[in-house]
């Protein structure tokens, strides 16, 4: 999220934010504050940065562009408009150009979040398509940015939709863009047209298996693992990951298990190929193949990637 940036009196531009043709602009970020050293920030490609931050709080900000991001993994303190929210793993937050934002350390936690900068105008469409502005008007409205909570497998099949995203982005512009509109529609459409969905249709052991299937031990244990914790058949668990995530239960795995090699990657001097093996891949050329799907890169390039270091300005 190239937003966190330790300047002063900042004015981020959409031409310098979204310079991509697909109207949006997909960032990774990690924050974790570190009062005994320098401030930095490592640019893992285009779009992964990981930042220390010398001072408990960044620099306040606005823009001319329209964003949202998703804490994906621990916890930080919002500022925002004069005021203060605590976001955890789940929060979806809302931001209006012209809004004045920053963060703040909450507890020494450290802060993973996905943030997504896109064109206002892809907004203005979409209420000229419905023919009414009543989205708008809730979206824009309120002093403070609109915040919502998601559970935690919604926060993780939205974090793999935009990773796919991602990754289309530099391959397919033109179907990018298409589904950049797609998502922002249905996105814009659930939380500022509907009422809030009641998530009665998912059940909460599905919930629940996906939470304990993040964790590194059960990822290894795969598929088997997977079963005896979701204690029904698999023909069900296919069914239910089909209609509640439109991934098949292996597929799902899989990205989870890419996502772990990628942090271990970029965060340990840990070789590759044990990398991979620790993760339970039988086939080298597997693992490559589904780490080069969802990252775009290979798992060297990555680490050399995020060995380079960009200081803030």
């Amino acid at each position: 999220m190239q937003y966190i940036i330790i300047v002063k009196d900042v004015r981020l531009k959409q031409d310098d934010f979204i310079t991509s043709q697909s109207g949006a602009n997909i960032t990774f970020n990690r924050l974790a504050w570190d009062s005994g050293h320098r401030p930095e920030s490592i640019q893992a490609g285009s779009d992964l940065r990981f930042h220390s931050l010398a001072s408990d709080v960044t620099a306040l900000h606005s823009h001319d562009f329209a964003e949202f991001f998703l804490i994906i993994d621990g916890k930080v303190r919002h500022i925002v408009n004069g005021e203060i929210q605590e976001l955890q793993t789940g929060t979806l937050t809302f931001i209006r150009p012209n809004d004045t934002h920053g963060f703040e350390k909450l507890d020494n936690s450290t802060c993973e979040m996905i943030n997504v900068a896109f064109n206002l105008e892809f907004l203005l469409d979409l209420s000229a398509y419905l023919g009414n502005d009543y989205f708008l008007r809730r979206y824009t409205g309120p002093v403070l940015p609109p915040v919502f909570k998601i559970s935690i497998a919604e926060t993780e099949e939205l974090t793999l939709r935009l990773i796919r995203m991602n990754t289309l982005q530099k391959t397919a512009i033109d179907l990018a863009r298409l589904k950049v509109k797609i998502m922002l529609a249905e996105i814009f459409t659930r939380f500022f047209l509907e009422m809030p969905p009641v998530d009665a249709e998912r059940p909460l052991w599905f919930d629940k298996l996906c939470s304990e299937m993040i964790r590194k031990q059960n990822l290894i244990g795969g598929l088997p693992t997977m079963l005896k914790l979701a204690a029904c058949t698999q023909q069900h668990l296919c069914k239910c990951f089909r209609k509640y995530l439109n991934v098949s239960p292996t597929e799902f795995i899989n990205e989870q298990k890419i996502r772990l090699a990628a942090k271990l990657i970029i965060e340990t001097d840990t070789k590759i190929l044990a990398v991979a093996l620790e993760l339970g891949f039988k086939s080298i050329s597997r693992f490559y193949n589904l780490f080069r799907k969802y990252y775009g890169v290979s798992p060297a390039r990555l680490r050399q990637m995020s060995r380079q270091k960009v200081i803030p300005i």
